[in-house]
């Protein structure tokens, strides 16, 4: 069997090829949720540089904001040939669950989907989230 190099017409390379590192300078800063009342993420800080990539996710909570912590994160350009970030993924390991976070730009909007796995037997279902934010 053949090996799948191209599954669609943005794998492939036309001209010369970008930079190693996609450039995340379009991700960086503080993002805010635009439901306040959101029981999701609260508030997303980018921080990075070529190269290099950093999450750090506040979640909903009461009285203040539950700071998961810092995670390294890795940026997507939009095609093969494009060096500007518009998207990331992170993996968060989280008292008993798992979320995978996978974000990316719509029109100065980031968009940040949740897909989280309880690990703990507690019998909760696993679900998806998705929330929208802007930069502060």
């Amino acid at each position: 069997m053949e090996q799948l190099r191209i599954t669609c017409a943005r794998d492939r390379l036309i001209g010369a090829p970008p930079a190693a590192a996609v450039d995340p300078s379009t991700l960086v800063g503080t993002w805010l949720n635009y439901e306040p009342s959101s029981r999701g993420i609260y508030r997303v800080l980018i921080t990075g540089s070529r190269g290099a990539l950093a999450v750090r996710i506040l979640g909903a909570g009461s009285p203040e904001p539950v700071d998961w912590g810092e995670a390294p994160a890795e940026a997507f350009a939009g095609d093969v040939a494009s060096e500007e970030a518009v998207g990331w993924k992170a993996v968060y390991e989280l008292e008993g669950r798992r979320t995978m976070i996978l974000s990316y730009l719509n029109k100065r909007l980031l968009v940040v989907d949740a897909y989280t796995i309880f690990r703990d037997e507690s019998g909760r279902s696993s679900y998806f989230s998705r929330d929208h934010f802007y930069l502060q």
